[in-house]
């Protein structure tokens, strides 16, 4: 890809979030968020991709994808009034539906529009799936992790100001009660990727959010997180004790064990 293009597909991005607007203020408010979420998606990805030295194609690739990643949320939340994929339809296959129907990216090569609509269609996965080619790999982790750090960051910024300024899209209906699932913290010592499926609680929910730590892939996400204070920032949001404690340490250990190792 090449810088012009990149930026003709950064115009057409604003024209379809323009197509959106609504007097309904939840839908706008959301539509705002996730917008401005892209936009710090794309700074993200564009420092990890300068990080790790990538060339010009696979550059403005790695921000295409960024830009386009959540490209099937403003539908969503203008149909469904919802991010909760569950509750209206995955957001990732429909954001592929939205640009294949579109032609948008028909100016590029058949090999590079299937980069991108596989790295938009598998971001919101658990876990990274087989069977990728070395490329598309690339790109899906880049994206992954670009993604994530913008996430923890629209979190932290949302707990701090929820209560003055609601906005349930965000809280996919779960239950602001007290309390946790006691194996999501084992989840947590163990290294392991909790699935969402048993989640009760916000709690619950952010401590998930947590586990994502063992699914980054360069160094310059750990970096950044590190650098932004996004653990600090997530655990305030949880109960404090003893067992939050021992997480927040753990979480620490590891994120300083991955810096250290690939100094």
């Amino acid at each position: 890809m090449k810088k012009e293009e990149f930026i003709n597909l950064r115009s057409w991005f604003k024209d379809y979030v323009r197509s959106f607007h609504s007097e309904d203020m939840l839908i706008f408010q959301n539509i705002k968020l996730k917008e401005e979420h892209t936009i710090r998606v794309c700074e993200n990805s564009s420092q990890i991709a300068i990080s790790e030295k990538l060339d010009e194609e696979n550059y403005y690739l790695a921000v295409t994808i960024a830009l386009l990643h959540d490209i099937g949320r403003f539908e969503q939340i203008s149909k469904y009034r919802t991010f909760h994929d569950s509750e209206s339809e995955n957001h990732a296959l429909l954001g592929v539906r939205v640009l294949r129907s579109s032609g948008v990216l028909s100016f590029l090569s058949q090999k590079e529009r299937e980069i991108i609509f596989a790295a938009i269609e598998d971001h919101n996965l658990q876990k990274i799936p087989d069977g990728l080619g070395r490329k598309a790999l690339l790109h899906l982790k880049l994206v992954r992790d670009a993604d994530k750090l913008d996430i923890y960051k629209v979190l932290t910024d949302f707990y701090l100001i929820k209560d003055i300024s609601p906005n349930p899209v965000l809280e996919h209906g779960l239950s602001d009660s007290e309390g946790y699932s006691s194996h999501l913290i084992q989840d947590i010592l163990n290294n392991k990727i909790s699935s969402i499926k048993d989640v009760r609680n916000c709690n619950d929910m952010n401590l998930i959010r947590l586990t994502w730590l063992f699914d980054l892939n360069f160094i310059e996400t750990f970096r950044l997180l590190k650098e932004r204070g996004y653990i600090e920032k997530m655990i305030s949001t949880l109960p404090q004790n003893s067992e939050i404690s021992a997480v927040h340490v753990h979480l620490n250990k590891y994120l300083d064990s991955m810096l250290d190792n690939n100094m």
